[in-house]
């Protein structure tokens, strides 16, 4: 009696099904496959800046393209690369001798600064000039623009009085931060939509708070000594970024927050802003040695010189009552690319996973087609 054997046969339905577990396999245990989420207040990135020396600095703006940076006792500003902290170039700004807190103008494509403590100036950073706009009650800490209704905020050093002011400088009004931000005083400052970031001075941790000053809500905590303050919706796009500056070293760190909440030069939330990209400089006189109190010796090295991270001097006052302290250290732990090179690496295996998953396909295809012979 002939006995009749009958293959099993394997359908191009079959096939593709295999196709697809193989591949969340693969996804599941290849290194490197898959990406952290993040959260907001997690760090993207840290850079330290390649400027001169500076014994304190608290300014701290972004224009798109480039972050800059000032010292206390100076007029010069440094643009540095947001990847990778390297010099990108320096400008002299004539007429004034004692930057602190900064804010870009996305409106303008200018730099709001604050000049010897409570003066605001808006300065040109192509034609590397300034122009005084009123005198406030202290900026030296925190400066921000808002760009929903074209209005400052700022603050002075370790201060727990936060003033909101027109343009013009027409006061709108003046909050008191006691208790609102960890037991510290404020330091930088920036705007996100309807929200203020603010950072408190010696307690190394920035807080979320409603523009009425009614709430405020611990959004990051890490051991530096958090100065100024700005928005960065391009580095690390589609993610958001806020940026904090160290007073004394020069270390930047990049903060995760809702992506489009908090848009550079005082954008509002969910809008865009264009980068500004002004010509590079000529070379200009050195600046004048003119510091305000704590530094004493406060005139940066020759410009272009790189430099390593300065240690942090001895306290010099108490903190909180309107006095720097020591500063804090901690290891670097990553660069401003990190989050790009992730991404990268990510894109990388997907692409290697769905290749495999076609080639799986047409080999179940081919399988099924001997079958049926």
């Amino acid at each position: 009696m002939a006995t009749s054997h009958r293959r099993k046969q394997w359908s191009p339905v079959h096939a593709a099904i295999l196709a697809v577990v193989v591949a969340a396999a693969l996804f599941a245990v290849l290194p490197g496959a898959r990406v952290a989420r993040a959260a907001t207040g997690d760090p993207l990135g840290q850079i330290t800046a390649q400027t001169p020396a500076c014994r304190v600095g608290t300014g701290l703006a972004f224009d798109g393209t480039h972050l800059i940076l000032s010292c206390w006792g100076s007029n010069q500003l440094w643009r540095v690369s947001p990847a990778n902290g390297s010099l990108i170039d320096t400008l002299t700004i004539a007429g004034l001798s004692d930057i602190g807190a900064m804010a870009w103008d996305g409106s303008r494509g200018k730099l709001w600064v604050c000049e010897g403590g409570n003066s605001v100036y808006l300065v040109d950073t192509s034609a590397q000039t300034a122009t005084s706009q009123f005198s406030s009650g202290g900026c030296i800490d925190g400066l921000a623009y808002d760009g929903t209704d074209g209005t400052l905020w700022a603050s002075a050093d370790a201060s727990t009085t936060l003033h909101h002011y027109k343009a013009d400088g027409t006061l709108l009004g003046t909050f008191n931060l006691s208790g609102k931000l960890g037991g510290y005083g404020n330091s930088g400052i920036a705007v996100g939509g309807n929200m203020l970031y603010l950072a408190n001075n010696g307690g190394s941790q920035i807080y979320q708070c409603t523009k009425d000053l009614v709430t405020c809500t611990l959004m990051s905590t890490f051991p530096r000594r958090l100065e100024d303050l700005e928005c960065d919706n391009v580095t690390f796009a589609p993610k958001g970024a806020i940026w904090s500056n160290d007073a004394y070293d020069r270390i930047l760190n990049a903060w995760e927050i809702p992506a489009g909440t908090c848009t550079f030069g005082g954008g509002a939330a969910g809008g865009s802003g264009v980068p500004i990209r002004t010509a590079t400089p000529t070379s200009t006189p050195a600046p004048k040695a003119t510091p305000t109190s704590p530094p004493a010796t406060a005139t940066p090295t020759a410009a272009n010189t790189v430099v390593p991270a300065q240690v942090p001097p001895a306290p010099v006052g108490v903190v909180g009552a309107g006095a720097r302290g020591p500063a804090i250290t901690a290891p670097n732990t990553g660069t401003g690319a990190s989050a790009a090179s992730e991404r990268t690496t990510s894109s990388g295996w997907l692409a290697l996973l769905a290749a495999a998953g076609i080639a799986l396909v047409g080999a179940g295809a081919a399988i099924a087609v001997r079958a049926r012979r």
